[in-house]
């Protein structure tokens, strides 16, 4: 059976969702109000719950009563990345392995007993998108492994939190996605890109007044001699200094919702000399 949960950032349409479930004879049910989670498990007494990217607190007392339990699937490494947002925070903070965790749910947020984690590498080509989707695949191999060992009345490793290494990261906020010149290296940079690629259409930075957004950069073997932000174009390169003499090229920008060639980035007002600044 699936309960799919009102929100207004929903990526699925819940036409879209009733047509795939009816097609593979899946039970299907959209909430209009949360409170109706709590009436569809006492009707349907489902023998166990996963819960994936649900828009409201759960009262696990109301929701009591389910055998086997109830469980959350967070695309984040527990305990060190609670929060609504851990794709983005793991790859911004450029950790070398990307993780997610199925945990028993718990009134406390992301803080229940972990039952089964996951991590892969974190690679040059990864972006917030490109996780997710991996990530998307991977829960259910874990739900299909933790369904087999409660099949079979196997027990579940109950994994604990440490507290200690608990840290909780907040949804990104406009401070969290803008390019700092003055302070971010350069690897600390195409961090931020991946992090946001492409669901804020890249890492914005602000020039003349306006924003934009790149989407796609890699280091240059340059030395900068530039104050830091400054941009430099020759033999279709767009290279902008960073701190520390790095050099970064970028591929493209985000421009007027249109994705361009930064070697075109001239058409758009984009100069030898001028500098990108740090303050909003």
């Amino acid at each position: 059976m699936l309960y799919f949960g009102k929100s207004e950032h929903a990526d699925i349409s819940v036409n879209e969702l009733a047509g795939f479930c009816r097609m593979n004879n899946i039970q299907f049910y959209a909430e209009s109000e949360k409170k109706e989670l709590y009436n569809w498990r006492q009707m349907n007494e489902p023998d166990v719950i996963f819960i994936i990217g649900y828009a409201h607190k759960i009262s696990v007392e109301e929701l009591s009563g389910v055998p086997k339990g109830i469980f959350n699937i967070h695309f984040g490494q527990l305990p060190q990345y609670r929060g609504p947002s851990p794709v983005f925070w793991q790859l911004k903070n450029d950790e070398v392995q990307l993780g997610l965790a199925i945990h028993q749910l718990t009134n406390k947020l992301d803080r229940g007993a972990v039952v089964w984690e996951k991590t892969i590498k974190n690679e040059e080509h990864h972006t917030y998108n490109y996780i997710n989707q991996a990530f998307s695949q991977l829960q259910v191999q874990g739900v299909s492994q933790i369904l087999t060992k409660l099949n079979s009345k196997q027990s579940l490793t109950y994994k604990i939190q440490a507290e200690t290494e608990a840290r909780y990261y907040k949804r990104p906020q406009l401070a969290d996605v803008i390019i700092n010149w003055d302070t971010m290296e350069a690897k600390e940079i195409l961090a931020l890109i991946k992090a946001c690629t492409s669901w804020n259409n890249g890492a914005s930075t602000l020039i003349n007044g306006h924003e934009l957004k790149i989407l796609d950069a890699e280091n240059a073997s340059l030395e900068a001699n530039n104050k830091s932000g400054t941009i430099n174009i020759a033999n279709n390169k767009f290279n902008v200094a960073c701190i520390n003499k790095q050099v970064l090229s970028i591929n493209f920008f985000y421009i007027n919702k249109t994705c361009i060639p930064a070697r075109h980035a001239g058409f758009y007002g984009l100069k030898n000399g001028q500098t990108f600044i740090s303050k909003i």
